[in-house]
């Protein structure tokens, strides 16, 4: 009996193969994963696009406006204009420009600029727009708590300010075509499209110029996504960056003196704190506490210990 089902279970197994081998199912090598990114892999065409990561190179201000300066990989420096006003002529002055100041020193000040649910309400308001899984679900996670039959765009600012959003976060900046690779927390992910009716009714000041590139910008310090292009884009070298940019000042710099300003300020707490004690120390007559109090207070009067701006090197004079 063991024989014969032995014998039975071979048939089958035979029988099997043979239909495998005749439909094209016949076991093969594990497959090995292509070493060139999913991106950048040919699907059908005889060219691709090329993916590449950005890096932040620095800013720099101009008769144009102000500008963020990205670093390309083996091509050079890609200038983005964030903003088209005087006032960032020869200093950055305008909220757009500090804002984008304040978050490459890693502050987000969250305020109406850049306000903290942006990204949610440009998210509903494109929602609106379509209909596609995503958008749907959105829709419906913000019209519970809507007035009945109303929509988020269409809504008094009193309304939207109290509508439950949905919890949005960005994982990537497309810039060419622009584009926002978010992801919606308990929906899916999905692309923004940073469209005019959607800036204009999110943007503090909305400029056709630089509007775009500022929330994409902004962004991407703030929830600190990586920035990409695809194909080709128009870069500078070295030199050309010198001429055209000639206030340019590197992210180095700029961190180096987010560094000293964030030292100063602690420094100016150290000092009021022990300004404060001796004070106390002496209204209780303890002359050797003071006098400990007093040498550490000296050590503040080093030049080594103040804040200095070194022509052409430091990245605070942007802010003067």
């Amino acid at each position: 009996m063991i024989t014969r089902t032995t014998h039975n279970l071979f048939r089958f197994s035979l029988w099997i193969s043979c239909w495998m081998f005749v439909l094209g199912w016949a076991p093969t090598a594990p497959h090995k994963p292509s070493r060139m990114p999913l991106s950048a892999r040919n699907r059908g065409s005889e060219t691709t696009s090329v993916v590449k990561r950005l890096s932040l190179a620095g800013v720099s201000v101009s008769p144009q406006g102000f500008w963020v300066i990205y670093s390309v990989p083996e091509e050079g420096f890609w200038p983005v204009q964030i903003t088209s006003t005087e006032e960032d002529a020869s200093a950055a002055t305008s909220p757009e420009a500090l804002t984008i100041l304040q978050l490459i020193s890693g502050v987000d000040m969250a305020g109406a600029i850049l306000p903290p649910d942006i990204l949610a309400r440009m998210s509903v308001l494109q929602s609106e727009q379509r209909d596609d899984f995503v958008s749907r679900s959105i829709i419906t996670y913000v019209k519970d708590s809507l007035p009945k039959g109303a929509n988020y765009s269409e809504s008094h600012p009193w309304f939207q300010s109290r509508v439950r959003l949905p919890q949005v976060t960005l994982d990537g900046v497309q810039m060419n075509p622009l584009s926002l690779e978010c992801v919606s927390r308990g929906i899916g992910q999905f692309s923004l499209t940073l469209t005019e009716d959607i800036l204009k009714a999110v943007c503090f000041n909305y400029d056709e110029v630089g509007s775009e590139t500022f929330m994409a910008v902004a962004l991407a310090l703030r929830y600190k996504a990586p920035i990409q292009v695809t194909g080709e884009v128009e870069t500078i070298d070295q030199e050309e960056l010198s001429k055209t940019f000639p206030l340019f000042k590197s992210a180095d710099n700029l961190f180096e003196s987010s560094k000293r300003v964030t030292k100063s300020i602690e420094r100016g707490f150290e000092y009021h704190k022990l300004s404060g004690a001796l004070r106390i120390a002496m209204e209780r007559g303890d002359q050797v506490a003071a006098e400990r109090i007093q040498e550490k207070l000296d050590e503040f009067d080093s030049l080594d210990d103040l804040l200095t701006l070194d022509d052409g090197t430091d990245g605070l004079d942007l802010m003067q």
